[in-house]
């Protein structure tokens, strides 16, 4: 969602500009209008636990329309056409190609949609309450996929908005339903059906969006735990005379992966953070007075005290001379 830039004025959210899902249809279920080049089609099937509304359209001007979801959760199948969904004090989104987008929200909020001018649209929306699922569906809340189920077990339904993409399956039902004629999506049983067709393959599509991801998760999983076991192994061996190969054999990962994957999730190198583990190392046994300068070179992977010296004042930015001083 994108932060909102549409604010509607407190008169177009009066009553008699807003619908509500619970009164829409009630005094023209069917329309069907013309005028010049715009044209309009629309159909609002009402259920006591659902809604199916079927919409398509050709206007040549810009349209807003206002309503108030009240406790029902909207899934929208956008066919075609290009808009602008707003809810009020919550963002907005501009949809611009096929897809499905799933909204609800506090009993008060306003959802705005604002058709560009000369566009044709395509859209049918399925409205369903909270008793849709095990009356028509024999599911309960717990059997829901996310984010159904999470929005259903609490208290007051929350804010949501999810967008997934419109799959063939989801498209040539959508587009089944809009072709029929009027007179049969009147039939209560066809509606039914068709709500319950499409509610089956949004969950079968979730499913399966959840087992890519983790499908994905998985292996940035196993792939964090080597780096941290590549993490572990500089730490024991850092005195000795280690390399990314060995590194990489020791933690069954390829140096690629190895290097950067340390730096990102560590923020260091892995060179770095060899040096880090020696000098860290060098100044703890440089406190004990009774070791020589050439001994804690040694215990830290130096062969040389000079090259030792030099890397401690890298590092630190004083000699280890000066610490042994400060020590004494």
């Amino acid at each position: 969602m994108n932060k909102q830039s549409f604010f509607p004025r407190p008169r177009d959210m009066q009553p008699h500009n807003t619908c509500a899902l619970s009164t829409m249809g009630l005094e023209q279920p069917e329309m069907v209008r013309r005028a010049g080049k715009d044209w309009q089609r629309a159909q609002v099937c009402r259920h006591p636990h659902f809604i199916l509304n079927a919409w398509e359209s050709y206007l040549t001007h810009e349209s807003i329309e206002y309503t108030r979801q009240e406790h029902y959760i909207k899934l929208n199948f956008w066919l075609a056409g290009k808009h602008t969904t707003v809810l009020d004090g919550f963002g907005q989104h501009d949809h611009e190609r096929p897809e499905v987008f799933l909204t609800a929200g506090p009993w008060d909020m306003v959802k705005v949609d604002i058709c560009n001018r000369q566009a044709q649209v395509a859209s049918l929306a399925l409205c369903v309450l909270k008793d849709f699922f095990p009356i028509h569906m024999g599911l309960e809340v717990d059997q829901l996929p996310e984010p159904l189920r999470g929005m259903l077990t609490a208290q007051e339904i929350p804010f949501t908005f999810r967008r997934f993409p419109l799959t063939p399956d989801l498209l040539a039902a959508a587009r089944a339903i809009l072709a029929a004629p009027f007179a049969v999506r009147r039939v209560p049983l066809y509606c039914q059906a068709k709500a319950v067709e499409l509610m089956c393959l949004l969950f079968n599509h979730m499913e399966s969006m959840e087992r890519k991801s983790c499908a994905i998760v998985e292996p940035r999983a196993r792939q964090e735990a080597r780096l941290r076991d590549a993490l572990e192994f500089v730490n024991q061996h850092y005195a000795e005379a280690i390399t990314l190969d060995r590194i990489s054999r020791e933690v069954g990962l390829n140096k690629m992966a190895l290097t950067s994957g340390f730096r990102q999730l560590f923020g260091m190198s892995v060179y770095d953070c060899i040096q880090k583990a020696r000098m860290e190392r060098a100044y703890e046994l440089l406190q004990d007075e009774a070791r020589s300068m050439v001994h804690v070179a040694e215990a830290v992977g130096y062969r040389h005290a000079c090259n030792f010296s030099t890397a401690f004042h890298a590092y630190y930015g004083c000699t280890p001379q000066s610490v042994r001083q400060n020590v004494a």
